[in-house]
């Protein structure tokens, strides 16, 4: 760079002291001068860019053109090596697709051949020139065509969401023609479509490309099928249909006399069934197997299965806990209990028998059905009444787990007496 910088500057220098000297006797002389001594020296310096020998970094596949019609050819593609020159700024940046490495058989017959390799370049990059080939020729092995034919497989990758089927494919072709050389056309066994299903929940018809596989299932490189592309029909069908069912507990039984169900509760309360249309369609809720709930006096809590018929399915567990709940009914008692006079002035006696009073009590049944007359209490206060007939109030007294709801009758009449 130093050394092109100071030819430059030479240059320069040779040309701007006769034009400066010149400038005042011919101006358009001088700048036509400058304009040149520019040019000369980008020129010098363009032509100073480095350039870069060697063989390039990459295989390169040699392609066979003029095939004869009759024959093939046998073995892997060969590859090849090229050797360059190419300016140094250019060289990293060259690929296999800035070249063409061919072979030509035309004219040629069944057998062996060393031919050479022409390499051209496709691009004029940096300048580039082929300078080498190597290996400068390859071996080709010519053979005649040989052509069977295999049945054709289809191949289906992915799956239809849950609940749908898919039908068997159907192909416009049974068998295809394998075309190539004897040693390959034997290896293949079967020509394979592959198909993506994925998430398909319509009909799918699609042309896919085939592919020659052996008897394992490896791809048979270096034959062509006939024909090599065809058209295949999947047919997919919704079978299974789902929606939200409220989950329905079976109780069977009956609690304890005098105990009622407050509540049913499943947990969780629904879940996503599915099955055939038809059940879908006229499903309310989906039934568990039956509790029992014989004589219970308290809350039950189990954990049991979905009456699922035979062709249902539910999305997560099969089993779900039910809390029954269960509490003392409320219920009324009505109880006859003779009255108890109190505070009778001792000198007075009641005339005749005291009265039998029908007392009516409210609260939980279980407790109201064990009461019996003797745990309720019917007073008459007879504190400073004289002889003679009286009206009083009866007051009722019951245990705490009962409410007095009327009494009958609410009042009485009394006579007194000397005793």
């Amino acid at each position: 760079m130093k050394r092109l910088l100071s030819d430059g500057l030479n240059v320069l220098r040779r040309l701007v002291w006769p034009i400066m000297a010149s400038v005042r006797d011919n101006a358009g002389l001088a700048a036509l001068s400058v304009v040149l001594g520019f040019a000369l020296w980008i020129f010098v310096t363009d032509t100073t860019d480095e350039t870069r020998s060697g063989t390039l970094p990459f295989d390169l596949v040699v392609e066979p053109v003029n095939v004869p019609g009759d024959l093939a050819l046998a073995g892997s593609p060969v590859n090849v090596r090229v050797g360059v020159d190419v300016d140094e700024d250019v060289w990293d940046s060259l690929t296999p697709a800035d070249f063409e490495a061919k072979v030509d058989l035309e004219g040629l017959q069944a057998g062996t051949y060393d031919l050479e390799v022409r390499v051209e370049p496709l691009t004029g990059r940096g300048g580039l020139r082929v300078k080498r080939v190597i290996p400068p020729t390859v071996a080709v092995d010519l053979k005649s065509l040989f052509s069977k034919s295999v049945p054709v497989s289809v191949s289906l990758e992915g799956a239809p969401p849950p609940g749908f089927e898919t039908s068997i494919p159907e192909l416009d072709a049974a068998t295809v023609l394998v075309t190539g050389t004897q040693d390959r056309v034997t290896l293949v066994t079967q020509a394979i479509a592959k198909l993506d299903l994925s998430g398909r929940t319509e009909d799918r018809t699609q042309a896919v490309r085939l592919e020659p596989r052996d008897s394992r299932g490896f791809l048979v490189e270096g034959v062509s099928l006939e024909p090599s592309v065809i058209n295949v029909l999947v047919e997919i069908e919704q079978t299974e249909f789902s929606r939200a069912l409220v989950i329905s507990p079976t109780v069977v039984g009956t609690p304890a006399a005098g105990y009622d169900i407050v509540s049913l509760v499943s947990d969780p309360a629904s879940v996503t069934v599915f099955g055939s249309q038809s059940f879908i369609n006229e499903a309310a809720t989906i039934r568990t197997q039956p509790i029992d709930i014989a004589g219970a006096t308290d809350d039950i809590v189990r954990t049991v299965s979905l009456d699922l018929p035979a062709d249902v399915s539910v999305s997560g567990g099969t089993s779900v806990t039910v809390t029954i709940q269960i509490e003392p009914a409320q219920g009324r008692q009505t109880l006859g209990v003779t009255a108890v006079a109190v505070g009778l002035d001792p000198d007075l006696g009641v005339k005749g028998a005291l009265p039998l009073v029908e007392v009516v009590l409210l609260g939980e049944l279980p407790a109201l059905q064990a009461l019996r007359p003797n745990d309720i209490t019917a007073t008459i206060n007879l504190s400073g009444l004289e002889e003679g007939k009286h009206e009083v109030t009866v007051s009722v007294s019951a245990p705490a787990e009962a409410s007095v709801a009327s009494i009958s009758p609410e009042t009485v009449e009394i006579t007194l007496e000397p005793r």
